[in-house]
């Protein structure tokens, strides 16, 4: 679930913040009250080991976790089961999954560290999430890594991402995970790594720090230069709920908090306290009509010398009326 800005992830102390503040907004924001919503912990340890930088996933009615000691299914988030099927990317920090044409697609293997790497640009596709077909061994697939990849208009996509010298301002799709093309070159927001893409009603949006939208994918504008005005954001997972972004695990200013960051639109965000401890890095998706999310990490502080890794697992549903 997980892939984000990753050198500078772990390049900065990650702290537990207890301060967090109302995003200040010229609009009034389309966002609803929070108290629309209710965070409830399923358990307090999956049966995966305590990480980051891994993925959720909502496929076939059940609630997969994608993680590097490999992959597990359930139906309510709170029973869960191991499947055979392994990790096929192998460094889950530095690529992702994505599910395409009723099949989830590995896209590349790489193995060792950012300044030690293999990278082999070889595509794996599992139909029955029980086994991987390697589908190419040599595909076109970009020499790079931290971007990731999402789903539009019948197309994988990728934006971006880095390779051990650069950063890319390009975007390339392909229409079966093998054959890529590069669709545009110097895009307006410049050389981007580990930038979350949804989609909402149809247009894409593009975040990092700031947002930009499209509609086609190839022509972009800026929705906002900053989404919390004075603070720099990264590190969080992005998913799409009840009509509205939702910012998961966000490092603001070098510190995480257990606030999430809500918009309707884009570029009128709101903060929402969560009960889970501080942390960024975690793995979530939309499953039964409720985000659920695990994972994370934070630490390196003198209050906290340690990371502290996390495998609990939470939803997000819509309170009752």
């Amino acid at each position: 679930m997980h892939r984000v800005l990753f050198a500078l992830f772990v390049a900065i102390s990650i702290a537990c913040s207890n301060s967090v503040h109302s995003v200040s907004v010229e609009t009034p924001s389309p966002t609803p009250k929070t108290d629309k919503y209710v965070w409830t912990k399923i358990v307090d340890e999956g049966p995966w080991k305590k990480n980051y930088n891994f993925q959720m996933f909502a496929v076939g009615g059940k609630l997969w976790v994608f993680h590097p000691d490999g992959n597990w299914f359930s139906s309510d988030g709170k029973n869960w089961t191991r499947s055979p099927l392994p990790n096929s990317i192998n460094n889950l920090a530095f690529l992702d999954y994505v599910y395409f044409k009723g099949a989830m697609f590995g896209l590349g293997h790489f193995s060792g560290n950012i300044e030690r790497f293999t990278f082999k640009p070889e595509i794996y596709r599992s139909h029955d999430l029980e086994r991987w077909e390697t589908v190419s061994r040599s595909s076109d697939l970009p020499k790079r890594f931290f971007y990731h990849p999402f789903v539009f208009q019948d197309k994988i996509w990728i934006i971006g991402g880095e390779d051990k010298d650069k950063k890319y301002a390009d975007i390339w799709n392909s229409p079966d995970g093998v054959t890529w093309t590069k669709q545009k070159d110097d895009l307006p927001f410049g050389k981007r790594s580990g930038s979350q893409i949804v989609n909402l009603n149809g247009k894409l949006f593009l975040l990092d720090n700031d947002v930009w939208t499209s509609n086609d994918g190839l022509s972009w504008s800026q929705v906002t230069p900053e989404i919390v005005k004075g603070e720099q954001i990264f590190g969080y997972n992005a998913v799409v709920f009840d009509d509205k972004i939702w910012l998961l695990g966000c490092n603001r200013n070098g510190q995480f908090s257990s606030q999430v960051l809500v918009s309707g639109d884009g570029k009128n965000w709101e903060g929402q306290d969560a009960p889970w401890t501080p942390r960024g890095g975690i793995a979530a998706t939309v499953y039964d009509d409720k985000i659920y999310m695990t994972g994370g990490k934070y630490g390196g502080t003198p209050q906290m010398p340690d990371f502290r890794y996390s495998n609990d697992v939470w939803n997000l549903s819509k309170a009752a009326r």
